[in-house]
């Protein structure tokens, strides 16, 4: 059965990570995904990761600061369904690729834009990626003790991004079908990076009982849903209700911790002058036993909990071959690569990780013929 996008063509104009990653993810499930970069190809091509954000595609290599180039574009924009860019809005204006300049074109088209913040903000014109805005939205403060913030390295904003992108890309075809026009579509970094924190605010409040503390060169955070360390690793415990934090105490042997007012609002209602204690009661008895033990038995109590894993463990798990968690890909530029597979499964039309990444400017000519050019 084809892929629920097919038929649907994608002009992705996009780097870094949000656009490629959101057209992969859509070329996964069909679409026809028509990469734009640079004669010679993109820059971006040294990362290895390219190989995976722009697999699947087909690769159109123009020079955009000449205005054939910006009129190849526009040409291709008034065929496609969905394009894709992260440009800031005064420079997708001086390229004559913003959305009132193509919409005269194609009424039809869905023209998504991946800032790295809202068009409407004062910064709608600052610079950023990934990073920077995670660190602008509280991501990079939050992981941190008080006053000593923590660099997290995955890129959570532009993950984020991709994600809320590929809903809102696919949400405005649908009201195409039902409405016959396109639409503009913005989904900043900083949206992104909101998505991926949203269970932290509500109300615009922080959540009661979210604090921090460090010990033993480790974060804290909630006593009781935290990482630990056993006798020959570390393990995460994930006590996310009251009845799991009594189980646990019983569990122990504590029942005294279960009784303690201190604790009565176990896990998230902890007050934060109460954390180092319950710290100081439990991670003396997880340091005597390892991690098989406790995940064993804390498991069969019915309380969430894992071991932590290398990457290169988690890929031996016999669970990643289910689905297509991973796919096998090879090109003629780079050895066989294990890459994620289609992040989602659809029993009516299961998506595939749809070839490897192409060469530049390898489709150059029979797109562009396409279109008359």
């Amino acid at each position: 059965m084809p892929g629920v996008l097919e038929g649907v063509t994608v002009l992705d104009l996009a780097s870094e990570i949000a656009g490629p990653y959101a057209c992969m993810l859509m070329a996964g499930m069909g679409a026809r995904v028509i990469k734009i970069e640079p004669r010679g190809g993109s820059p971006e091509r040294a990362d290895p990761r390219f190989n995976l954000w722009n697999r699947g595609k087909e690769s159109v290599a123009l020079d955009l600061e000449r205005a054939r180039g910006r009129a190849a574009v526009a040409k291709l924009a008034s065929r496609a369904d969905i394009l894709v860019h992260n440009w800031l809005p005064s420079q997708a204006m001086a390229l004559g690729l913003d959305y009132e300049s193509l919409r005269p074109r194609n009424p039809r088209l869905i023209y998504c834009a991946v800032p790295p913040y809202p068009e409407s903000s004062a910064d709608a014109e600052t610079p950023g990626d990934a990073y920077t805005v995670a660190a602008a939205a509280g991501m990079m403060a939050d992981q941190g003790a008080p006053g000593r913030p923590d660099f997290v390295f995955l890129p959570l904003a532009a993950y984020g991004a991709a994600f809320t992108l590929c809903l809102a890309a696919t949400s405005a075809l649908y009201v195409r079908e039902m409405e016959g026009v396109g639409q503009r579509v913005v989904v900043s970094l900083f949206q992104g990076a909101i998505a991926m924190q949203s269970a932290g605010f509500v109300s615009g409040s922080r959540l009661r009982g979210r604090g921090s503390s460090v010990r033993q060169g480790i974060r804290v955070g909630i006593p009781v849903y935290r990482l630990f360390r056993a006798l020959d690793g570390w393990f995460f415990l994930a006590c996310g209700n009251n009845t799991f934090f009594n189980k646990l105490c019983l569990l122990l042997g504590r029942p005294d911790l279960a009784e303690d007012v201190r604790y009565r609002d176990a896990p998230w209602g902890i007050p934060l002058e109460h954390y180092d204690a319950l710290a100081d009661a439990l991670e003396p008895v997880f340091a005597g036993e390892t991690v098989a033990h406790w995940v064993k038995l804390v498991s069969q109590a019915d309380i969430p909990c894992a071991p932590v894993q290398s990457r290169e463990q988690f890929l031996r798990h016999p669970q990643v071959a289910v689905n297509q968690t991973l796919a096998s890909l090879k090109d003629s530029t780079v050895e066989p690569t294990l890459q994620q597979g289609v992040p989602l499964w659809m029993h009516g039309a299961p998506g595939i990780a749809a070839g490897p990444v192409p060469g530049p400017g390898e489709h150059t000519g029979r797109v562009l013929a396409e279109v008359g050019l």
